[in-house]
């Protein structure tokens, strides 16, 4: 009887040990994935942080042409509307 109580107990545990293995490599291969994933947005982040760094905003090309380039709006009168229609 002592025999087979430990037989199931060692049965068990080899259960246990198995399902626990098959546990962390599910959650390996799901955090290895997560990795990935944040490798890649990282990279798009600074890919958007560089483009954003560069591009100008309307009112700082607005300022350049009007006080550096000496730009001027212009008047109603110097708009043309063209047609270009068939």
């Amino acid at each position: 009887m002592f025999r087979l109580i430990c037989l199931l107990f060692s049965a068990m545990l080899a259960v246990a040990t198995l399902l626990s293995g098959i546990d962390l490599t599910a959650e390996s291969d799901r955090i290895t994935a997560r990795r990935a994933e944040l490798a890649a947005l990282e990279k798009e982040n600074e890919r958007l942080r560089a483009e954003a760094a560069c591009s100008v905003s309307l009112e700082e090309l607005e300022d350049y042409a009007l006080h550096v380039l000496g730009m001027q709006p212009c008047e109603s009168r110097q708009i043309e509307i063209l047609d270009i229609g068939g």
